[in-house]
């Protein structure tokens, strides 16, 4: 009888044995279907792969390595917050650039990060004026960054002029960024540094570096950043001046208390001339007086009868001089002239006769009050 195992071939055993040659669809009786032989390792049993033992040390190093890889990311994952935080949304970088800001000129960028103080007058507190300043802060060494919680605190040594000042930061946090890492802003500004500007409200002119500002009517302080200013005098008259330009120099170690600036009006040499011109075409009209005792006149003859007196004539033998004119020009204020000589020559009565009579008269002082307005003086003298 012939043997069908082999005829199954890779294809494995599928479907039920074709019947022996010869025979029909059924057995006969007494016959039986031929057996199979039985499959190598046992009987009655499909054939087992036996698993490689190279091919299985692969797979256990392969799934070493998968572990380790998730290993891997978890900490990298870990030294990668750490490093995002302590650089991208670290406090130094806002610190940074705020004082970048500053020694770019960028107040006002520097001034949206940390505003100023609203106690004071910020009309200084510009880019157009700072681009301008001398001398302002050049550089910055953040040396130190301590955070506590929500707070942080950075050490900076600041330069200006070639010095460098230790100063500090404070930060807070504000909020979030990137979900899980901290938004930091800057408190205050680097410090606070001011002018006393003392002025009058109605002065024009007024500029610092070179740029038109109004000085505060409130009388508050001008807030200004560490640098140079140059604050001109406010525009004068033909009588009235105030001064010179001046130059504040503001360092990083400024004390507020010594800083100020003020331009007090003053008279003009035009006005001292003027002064001396009224002074004289005054007395000019007393010596023209033919009385004794001419009203509002320095040239009088005290102590005599002006009824013994006739042909009155007055000269001036010694003009006479200021020690001083000074005086503050925006209300009266009093000069007086001093060490001048009258000489009188008239006809004095003796008795029933008259007779030529020569004498002086010494002018020890003569106070005037002056009063300046705009482009015109006015003097009024002692009686």
């Amino acid at each position: 009888m012939e043997n069908y195992g082999s005829a199954a071939g890779t294809q494995g055993f599928q479907g039920a044995p074709p019947p022996p040659p010869g025979a029909g669809t059924a057995p006969q009786p007494g016959q039986q279907w031929p057996q199979l032989p039985p499959p190598p390792g046992g009987e009655g049993t499909l054939p087992q792969r036996q698993p490689n033992p190279k091919r299985r040390k692969r797979l256990i190093i392969a799934g070493s390595v998968a572990g380790g890889l998730l290993v891997l990311l978890g900490v990298g994952g870990y030294f990668g917050y750490q490093y995002m935080d302590d650089t991208v949304y670290s406090p130094r970088v806002q610190a940074e650039e705020y004082l970048q800001a500053l020694v770019d000129g960028e107040l006002e960028k520097a001034l949206d990060m940390a505003p100023a103080d609203s106690d004071l007058d910020n009309s200084l507190m510009t880019d157009e004026v700072y681009s301008k300043v001398e001398n302002r802060i050049s550089g910055f060494e953040i040396t130190d960054i301590a955070v506590d919680g929500d707070k942080a605190e950075v050490s900076v040594d600041v330069e200006q002029g070639g010095e460098s000042e230790a100063m500090k930061l404070s930060l807070s946090k504000a909020g979030t960024e990137a979900v899980l890492f901290k938004k930091w802003k800057v408190d205050a500004p680097l410090g606070t540094w001011s002018v006393r500007y003392m002025m009058d409200a109605d002065v024009t002119g007024t500029a610092v570096n070179g740029v038109d500002f109004k000085a505060p009517e409130d009388g508050r302080k001008l807030a200004v950043m560490p640098g140079d200013y140059t604050f001109s005098a406010p525009n004068g008259t033909k009588f009235v001046s105030y001064g010179e330009d001046e130059v504040m120099n503001v360092g990083l170690d400024s004390q507020e208390s010594l800083m100020g600036v003020g331009f007090l009006p003053e008279i003009t040499d035009a006005a001292r001339d003027e002064i001396k011109a009224q002074t004289r075409a005054h007395l000019d009209a007393c010596m023209k007086s033919t009385e004794l005792l001419p009203k509002g006149c320095p040239n009088k003859a005290d102590g005599e009868d002006p009824n013994n007196f006739r042909n009155i004539k007055w000269s001036m033998t010694r003009e006479p001089t200021y020690a001083v004119i000074e005086g503050d020009p925006t209300a009266p204020f009093s000069v007086t002239a001093e060490n001048g000589q009258f000489t009188l020559e008239a006809e004095m009565k003796q008795g029933d006769d008259w007779g030529m009579q020569k004498g002086t008269v010494e002018l020890y002082s003569m106070p005037a009050k002056v009063n300046i307005q705009g482009e015109a003086i006015t003097m009024v003298f002692g009686e």
